[in-house]
């Protein structure tokens, strides 16, 4: 393999200024396409071969983590050169291969609203397949996880064109913080420290729950605990009697401390189900000490979709739940 050239020791976000109206932190006029779940991956036929190509798509397809079904990360739009036209541009998530051997050296660039916003635009420029796929390799995380939360951050962007004002005051005032919550959400239950609110269609639901508790050291096993005693408390399963807990097996919980916007806390994604009847799903939680370090606050995003593939549900919640602020 020949020696690679790396630029990378920082991303470059570039911010585009096209459009007036705005709404939130994206320009409305200039709002990126493409499905949810979709990327674009611009990749040549005749510089790569079909293995080179399948080590990109492969990882780019790996499975999400922490549902109870196999769906990949990405749903891959695979496109030549030529094809990358000014129809696919303004796409949210774009990985472009862009490679001659005239070339002199290998680099990665990382970009952020190139052509719309959100969208993330990473290109790799290079004069060789296999060093090319090298660095793809070397940084693949770092892509990787730039999509997952330029997907988030679509949802936050579209969510804030339909907030339900009455219940960003119950936030406000309630756990002295808004989330990114769309006006089909609706309140399921209410009390002091706790609010359910809920999406119902005929085939799915999903839930957000936000409840406060005495402080209490961020462990697993203390978030796991608390989370469950909530849900024994206050979320009903179909059936008398039962109700839903955390999946504590198959590597579940993952359970990771972590930032967002300017709170630490701790994560927590994996699968509950239900005692006492035959119901499961997806989750993703946040738990944070609050600033008078009295309560420990929880925003929790949870789905039941058994019929229907669920990663693009669980993506909304997590949206949902990773808009606090």
């Amino acid at each position: 393999m020949k020696r690679i050239s790396l630029l990378v020791f920082s991303l470059i976000f570039l911010f585009c200024s096209c459009g007036k109206k705005k709404i939130g932190a994206f320009k409305a006029d200039n709002f990126s396409n493409g499905k949810a779940g979709e990327m674009i991956l611009v990749m040549d036929d005749h510089f790569f071969t079909q293995e080179e190509k399948q080590i990109v798509i492969d990882s780019l397809e790996q499975a999400q983590p922490a549902i109870n079904q196999i769906e990949p990360m990405f749903d891959v739009l695979n496109l030549q050169n030529k094809d990358f036209t000014s129809n696919f541009v303004r796409h949210r998530n774009i990985v472009h291969f862009d490679c001659d051997s005239s070339y002199s050296s290998n680099i990665i660039t990382f970009e952020r609203n190139m052509w719309s916003n959100p969208q993330v635009y990473v290109k790799i420029k290079g004069n060789n397949a296999d060093s090319c796929v090298a660095i793809f390799q070397q940084n693949a995380d770092t892509i990787i996880k730039l999509l997952y939360d330029n997907d988030l951050r679509r949802v936050q962007y579209a969510f804030n064109r339909d907030l339900e004002p009455s219940i960003k005051k119950i936030l406000k005032d309630k756990f002295g913080i808004t989330l990114c919550v769309p006006m089909h959400y609706f309140i399921a239950d209410e009390t002091e420290d706790f609010l359910w609110l809920r999406f119902r269609t005929t085939k799915n639901d999903r839930f957000i729950m936000i409840y406060k508790q005495p402080a209490y050291e961020l462990t697993e096993a203390n978030v796991i605990a608390a989370r469950d005693s909530i849900t024994k408390k206050y979320i009903p399963g179909a059936v008398k009697g039962a109700y839903p807990i955390i999946t504590q097996h198959f590597g579940f919980p993952i359970v990771n401390n972590t930032k967002i916007g300017a709170k630490n806390g701790v994560e927590m994604r994996g699968l509950w189900e239900c005692v006492g009847d035959h119901m499961g799903g997806p989750f993703y939680s946040f738990t944070y000490l609050s600033p008078d370090k009295n309560y420990c606050i929880t925003v929790d995003g949870f789905v039941y979709a058994p019929q229907e593939n669920k990663r693009n549900y669980l993506r909304e919640v997590e949206a949902i739940v990773k808009s606090i602020k």
